[in-house]
């Protein structure tokens, strides 16, 4: 299963966001084997906000996502405007 998690952080506050979804990223590889993590940004910004989106996938089970998940909504929220939104898909091939 892959989640795809997006959410909005303010333009001026995109860099230390990144860094630090990224160096969460980096532990959480150390400590799930075999997952992954992508962070993309939407190309165009609205009203003074940047979309992010985080891709999860390679965790052994729900309990696991929804671990990794806590576990960055917590570290994120200093930088996040509203709220988290988590969508679940299964890979079809």
């Amino acid at each position: 299963m892959r989640r795809y998690v997006y959410y909005r952080v303010a333009e001026d506050q995109v860099g230390g966001c990144s860094a630090a979804v990224l160096a969460l990223f980096r532990q959480l590889r150390t400590e799930y084997a075999g997952a992954s993590f992508e962070l993309l940004r939407r190309p165009e910004a609205r009203d003074g906000l940047a979309t992010l989106m985080e891709v999860h996938a390679g965790l052994a089970d729900e309990a696991a996502a929804d671990a990794v998940e806590a576990r960055l909504a917590a570290a994120l929220q200093p930088w996040i405007a509203g709220p988290r939104h988590v969508e679940r898909f299964l890979p079809l091939g």
